[in-house]
């Protein structure tokens, strides 16, 4: 008994000395975000704010593609914050650790030490700025109040893990085969489109559904909406699928990161 309980206390020790690294990594990661700017981390918050204006700019010149019922800022934000942090998440994963080498020197400090800080910063990002944002779209816009906060809250720590998921996958991908990156890059372009961040899918054929469908992001952007909108019930989002996804590809990921970084040299 005397052995398991110093195999717990070691277990806990290693643990609580681990979250201390990523939550120093973290702090070090928000207070380098734009560092080279007079304004540092206020910056990368400003930057999201544009992106979201730009693309709410956007949506009120296509505003046919939402329900009338449906204030066009706040439909833009259901869709288009859920995915930019799913987006910068798997994308700031991968570049962190190229851009943070040096302190891979540290004896305690590992990859995904500074993956886990890069996510962490993105999710403080534009979970803050989401926060704000749908309240001061609501008050002005007259929204209404969310038909469930819970579901709300799920489904966008959901699309954060699932950034975190993919991420784990690109990495070792991109060490492995290179190209990874420029077909990445179409990946995003069309993920954009595709994942409902202008439209709902009511708003297409469901002819295509089918193939729509397969997107996980798509589900959180329906799941989002109808959470929100007592007047807008998905016929397509799935919970289950996007918590499946999620989850599998997370696994996925942290399996071939470590399979990876244990066979293929540096």
């Amino acid at each position: 008994m005397e052995s398991a309980s110093e195999l717990t206390h070691s277990v806990g020790d290693a643990f609580a000395a681990h979250l201390r690294v990523v939550k120093a990594l973290t702090v070090r990661e928000m207070q380098s975000s734009n560092s080279s700017y007079v304004y540092g981390y206020a910056w990368a918050l400003a930057e999201v704010c544009i992106s979201v204006t730009a693309l709410t700019v956007l949506k009120v010149f296509i505003h046919a593609l939402s329900p009338p019922d449906m204030p066009p800022v706040l439909f833009i934000l259901l869709g288009a914050i859920p995915w930019f942090t799913f987006h910068h998440t798997a994308s700031g994963m991968f570049l962190i650790v190229s851009q943070r080498k040096k302190m891979l020197l540290l004896p305690q400090v590992t990859p995904i030490d500074l993956m886990l800080a890069k996510a962490i910063t993105v999710l403080c990002t534009y979970g803050s700025i989401f926060f704000v944002a749908l309240i001061g779209s609501d008050y002005f816009e007259h929204g209404g109040l969310p038909r469930s906060m819970a579901g709300l809250v799920l489904i966008y720590l959901l699309s954060w893990i699932l950034g975190i998921a993919f991420g784990m996958i690109i990495m070792p991908l991109a060490r492995v085969f290179p190209p990874t990156l420029k077909l990445l890059a179409v990946v995003w372009r069309f993920g954009l489109i595709g994942s409902g961040v202008y439209f709902t899918i009511t708003s297409i054929p469901a002819l295509y559904w089918g193939y729509l469908t397969w997107n996980p992001m798509l589900h959180v952007s329906e799941l989002m909406r109808t959470y929100w909108f007592n007047s807008y019930q998905t016929p397509v989002g799935k919970p289950i699928y996007v918590l499946a996804c999620t989850f599998g590809l997370l696994i996925f990921g942290l399996l071939l990161e470590r399979y990876v970084r244990l066979r293929v040299p540096a």
